[in-house]
């Protein structure tokens, strides 16, 4: 990259610093004021409140010594039990921003949650600044290069969303301050501390860090070695970046072993998603979307394509592929990442070998910047030829906007203002020459014009004005309030004395569009609910054996679907629940009841509301009696070949007659339990009551949307069909002509879907349709002999689906249909309006699988090929219908999203309930640890007496930082159940001890140890010369 590194000592440039300053803040007055005005924060009311805000919360508790956790250990309030360290690692232990949360009362948190948003964005561009210092560049142009590394739109995006990805765009510059120092001045103590940084702030950052960093250094070595070869010294580069690298790596080790340990055991590994989410290309919208992204900041952001520079970079950056020679190094970049920007293969190579996320886009905000920097002092040699290339290709860019956008404008007003002020730069580029105005008033038009700039992009992030942005940010106040408001203070209610035990929160609880949520853990209420990004991989595989329908890989076990047997394997006692299911009765798992006053009455906990996160209802406690204990012991084994074989909820009954085991174990039996799980055959019924297959159905769609009552009525009394005598004087009333070819089209078309539905469907669910409307159908399975499966815990089973998506073709065709079945025409206008609509919001394979029985409403989603964080394509599904003592005849099942469904088998499951059932558990409650202990990272507890070796079965996941203890001698652990701690137990009654310790933490910690040692050896080295030739001298 050029220019030239100016290697003469720099001057501390505090004038700089403080013009920087002064216009930072000026510039978040005018932007991140905004959502203050509005009512609102920067706290997204997705992952902001899910994620973010309650691990800050409870950080920051940990901090001030009033949650009663250590930095390091296991924590039951993480999920099922997860390790404190390693999940944290991620979000928070190396962010040094957020131990000054610590300095703000709890009272305040969200005050300090957003104040430590912008003290960040601040250092951002301070790290900038000081990486820009070492080049020779203008004063103006520093600031300029400043200002818009400091507020790109990626910026203002993770500002608004994931406010920790502030700390890479910080560490970027150190790191390529550090590469510099190497190459100049064979100085690597830079590198170390910068390298040290990145690894200690995220592993995730530190991956693609590194790949920035290594183009870095390859284009700065041989731009150097192109320009100035004289300059390089190989071996004590060499010696430099070996000597940075390594000793950065070992002052890490303290929090990057420990992280890596955790990492390589986690779901990411566990679970072995398609590369890219098996895309060869985007969607075609991603790439129409791009051209008006270059420069606004409105539109949305899929695929974390977050680009909205200023016109000012995007005319650098054309300047700098014009000059390619001059600037091949820069220009190389800008090229690559174009080609980059085209291929989701890059994006999930750079997203760590996953999805095709667009994060890594904060390593060219750098490079562009420094393209920008580069126009900036090279516009005083500005030729005409390059004012052409200039002005045409921002005319380019304007026409590409025009025809991705469908051959229009419609623009926001602030993506207009962006266009404004990239035309503006042009004019002052034409006029500079003309009218005589100097470099430097040049240069000072050009800041104002920046600041001008940087603040429009700002308000079009926040404005409520200029875009729907902030509108999924929560209001003021919302987020502390949720913090102890979540239960409605339920949490109260819960036993506290009795032992460990677990909750969860029954289905729907909340609507929110999150896969689960942290804000249990504040509360510590040991809830199964969590949403991390670095889950345990063993919990994850157990989740998925018994094909759980919730478990995603930031959320292991969801609300483990509301199975009853699943629930008590897990030992969860108590579930929160809507008060609403009082008078609306929902199905509960079975054993479960409501928690009663004194009185009698159900304790009912009124709502407690919050702006925009309440559940509407209040909520109510409901507590179970088999709840197995946290340890308890087993008499037999189920081989894992066996339980391999087991269909899902065979597996789930299977586990409370024996430990899955993978190996055989010494002394104890094998055994085979008994399948009780019935098949419940059913009929398929299409309701087709609305489908327009014939003339008299087209005629009572026209009767039901008719703005006249009488016409309403009479849609209503016959529903499917009319009187003989009346159906003409219908026709001429609705305008309906039978022989019309565009309307027996349609109804052909309609009636081959129901006969193909019909045929499809004989035996069983197989197909799920729309029809030539578009409108997605329903279907109801009627339940032969109902009376066989009372008291039964019913599942939909479905095995090999497939999806068909809708194109532009059938959009169009549907809106034909329509309006010819309605009776409403379509202008040509319309129809370009659906073919744009169409291509910007095309079918990328969501949908929404439903099912409303007589006592209960649930579902499950299969999410669009651009989610990027549990997307997966579900072949299988195993959804609990939910338990019910009464007679359950029929239900309805729905689908939306795609176009087509198509299942190679659906079954109806029913899993039995008995006293049998509660023998089984209350045997293996007795079989639980006496005199019971369990700490942090500890639990403990006598055995009983049984004259057999026994199996140590527990439902804490299972991890090597586990140790076992009986009486006193130490044990070996081993898998069980697909996923928890296990052991075995020999003859008689013992005292057994399970402790924890954060796998890898103490080689970490001594790691850390050898590289401060190694700091500080070549610290006092350097002194020690630096004393010796002056004395020399």
């Amino acid at each position: 990259m050029e220019p030239r590194i100016d290697t003469r000592r720099k001057s501390f440039q505090f004038r700089t610093y403080l013009i920087y300053s002064i216009a930072f803040l000026l510039v978040c007055l005018a932007t991140y004021t905004i959502p203050w005005l509005a009512g609102k924060t920067l706290i997204w009311n997705v992952d902001g409140i899910a994620q973010h805000f309650p691990i800050m919360a409870q950080f920051q508790r940990m901090l001030q010594g009033t949650a009663h956790q250590a930095m390091s250990g296991w924590s039951w309030n993480l999920g099922a039990g997860a390790d404190q360290l390693t999940t944290f690692a991620f979000y928070i232990i190396g962010d040094p921003f957020s131990y000054l949360i610590a300095l703000f009362p709890a009272a305040k948190l969200e005050l300090g949650f957003q104040v430590l948003i912008l003290l960040r964005l601040y250092c951002v561009g301070l790290s900038f600044l000081a990486w820009a210092n070492e080049r020779d560049f203008s004063t103006h142009s520093k600031l300029i290069g400043t200002l818009i590394y400091t507020f790109s739109g990626y910026n203002f995006y993770v500002s608004m969303h994931h406010p920790f990805f502030l700390i890479p765009m910080i560490l970027f510059p150190l790191l390529a301050m550090g590469i510099e120092k190497v190459l100049h001045k064979q100085n690597w103590l830079p590198l170390a501390v910068a390298v040290a940084l990145a690894l200690i702030s995220n592993f995730y950052f530190a991956y693609m860090l590194a790949i920035g960093t290594f183009v870095y250094l390859l284009t700065r070595y041989f731009n150097i070695r192109h320009n100035h070869p004289e300059q390089l010294k190989n071996g004590r580069i060499i010696y430099g970046l070996v000597q940075g690298v390594v000793t950065g790596l070992l002052t890490a080790g303290v929090i990057l072993i420990p992280t890596l340990l955790a990492v390589f055991q986690s779901t990411r590994i566990a679970y072995h998603a398609k590369f890219a989410n098996g895309l060869i290309l985007y969607p075609l919208k991603y790439y129409l979307a791009m051209p008006n992204q270059l420069i606004t900041s409105t539109t949305t952001k899929d695929y974390w394509l977050v680009l909205n520079f200023c016109g000012l970079t995007f005319l650098g950056a054309v300047y700098v592929l014009r000059h390619f020679k001059r600037y091949r190094s820069l220009a190389t970049i800008i090229t690559l990442t174009i080609i980059a920007l085209m291929l989701p293969q890059f994006s999930a190579v750079a997203n760590a070998m996953s999805t095709p996320s667009n994060r890594w886009l904060f390593l060219i905000v750098l490079p562009m910047s420094l393209a920008t920097m580069i126009l900036v002092d090279q516009l005083k040699n500005l030729t005409q030829n390059d004012l052409r290339w200039l002005i045409g290709a921002s005319a380019g860019l304007i026409v590409l906007v025009w025809i991705t956008k469908g051959f229009t404008l419609k623009l926001p007003q602030n993506d207009l203002v962006s266009y404004g002020l990239l035309l503006s730069f042009l004019l002052l580029f034409a006029c500079q020459t003309s009218l005589k105005i100097s470099p430097r008033h040049v240069g000072t038009i050009l800041v104002g014009l920046v600041f001008i700039n940087v603040i429009s992009a700002g308000q079009g992030w926040f404005s409520p004005n200029n875009s729907k942005n902030i509108n999924s940010n929560l209001a003021s106040g919302s987020a502390e309030q949720w913090l102890h408001k979540y239960y409605d203070g339920a949490q109260n209610g819960l036993a506290k004395n009795g032992g460990f035990y677990r909750t969860t929160t029954i289905h729907n609880y909340y609507p929110h569009r999150t896969a689960g949520n942290n804000i249990p853990m504040v509360l510590g209420t040991h809830d199964l609910g969590a949403y991390y990004s670095i889950q345990n991989g063993s919990l994850f595989q157990f989740s998925r054996s018994l094909d759980n329908s919730q478990a995603v890989v930031n959320s292991v076990l969801g609300e483990a679907d509301g199975r009853t047997t699943l629930l008590n394997l897990l030992g969860v006692k108590y579930m929160f629940a809507k008060t609403d299911i009082v008078k609306k009765p929902q199905a509960i798992p079975y054993g479960f009841h409501y928690v009663r006053g004194k009185n009698g009455k159900i304790v009912d906990f009124p709502e407690q509301p919050v702006s925009g996160l309440s559940n509407h209802s209040g909520t109510i406690l409901l507590k179970s009696n088999l709840a197995l204990p946290l340890v308890y012991t087993q008499k037999y084994v189920i081989s894992a070949a066996n339980y391999r074989n087991m269909s899902p909820l065979q597996r789930e009954q299977a586990m409370l007659s024996g430990a899955v085991v993978e190996k055989p174990v010494d002394g104890v039996s094998m055994t085979e339990p008994q399948n009780n799980i019935q098949n419940v055959p059913y009929t398929t019924r299409l309701f087709d009551e609305h489908i327009a297959n014939n003339p008299v159905k087209a005629v009572l769609d026209r009767l039901r949307i008719s703005p006249n009552a009488r016409y309403r009525d009479t849609a209503k009394k016959y529903k499917t069909t009319l009187p003989a005598n009346k159906v003409r004087i219908w026709e001429k009333a609705t305008g309906i002509n039978p022989n019309a070819k565009p309307l027996q089209s349609v109804l052909a078309k309609n009636y081959r879907i129901v006969a193909e539905n019909q045929a499809a469907n004989a035996n069983g669910l197989h197909l799920m349709d729309n029809d030539a409307q578009g409108r997605h159908l329903s279907y109801k399975l009627n339940i032969n002999q109902p009376e066989k499966y009372r008291h039964s815990e019913l599942y939909l089973v479905i095995d090999g689906i497939s999806h068909t998506t809708h194109s532009t073709a059938d959009r169009l065709n549907s809106l034909t249909a329509d309006s010819i079945i309605d009776g409403t025409p379509v202008s040509k206008l319309q129809k370009i309006d659906r073919i744009r609509t169409a291509l910007q919001h095309p079918d990328l394979g969501a949908y929404t699988l439903s099912v409303q029985t007589p006592n209960n409403f649930t579902y499950v989603r299969q999410l669009p090929e651009n989610n990027l964080s549990d997307y997966e394509d579900r072949q299988h599904i195993v959804l609990n219908l939910g338990y019910a003592d009464n007679l359950q005849k029929s239900m309805t099942i729905h689908f939306n999203g795609v176009k087509q469904l198509k299942f190679r088998s659906v079954k109806l499951m029913a899993v039995p309930f008995n006293r049998q059932y509660n023998t089984r558990i209350q045997q293996l409650q007795k079989a639980g640890l006496t005199s019971q202990k369990v700490t942090n990272n500890s639990v403990s507890g006598y055995t009983d007496a049984t004259e057999r070796t026994r199996i140590l079965t527990t439902s804490i996941p299972y991890s090597t930082g586990w140790h076992l203890k009986i009486d006193g001698q130490a044990g070996d652990i081993f898998k069980v159940n697909h996923g928890f701690v296990g052991a075995r137990i020999p003859v008689g009654r013992h005292f057994v001890s399970l402790k924890y310790q954060t796998p890898g933490l103490a080689l970490g910690k001594l790691v850390t140890a050898v590289g401060i040692i190694w700091w500080l050896a070549f610290l006092i080295g350097a002194i020690g010369r630096r004393i010796y030739r002056r004395f020399a001298k």
